[in-house]
């Protein structure tokens, strides 16, 4: 299992943050997610694997000025 802002979902052992994020719903672009208290950018996203009982939480872009 893994927790994504907040939520208990199934992990699987080949989970990527991009695989992650494709089978999400209803969520806004997302450029940055901090995994286990590290920030990954979405460069990186379809390279970083999941581990099991990872936290996960999804930063939406924000802008402003």
């Amino acid at each position: 299992m893994i927790e994504v802002d907040g939520k208990k979902m199934l992990w699987a052992e080949s989970m990527t943050l991009a695989s992650l994020l494709q089978g999400l719903e209803n969520i806004e672009f997302c450029s940055v997610v901090r995994l286990n208290g590290r920030l990954v950018s979405s460069p990186k996203f379809t390279e970083t694997k999941i581990k099991d009982n990872s936290k996960i939480e999804l930063l939406p872009l924000v802008a402003g000025g």
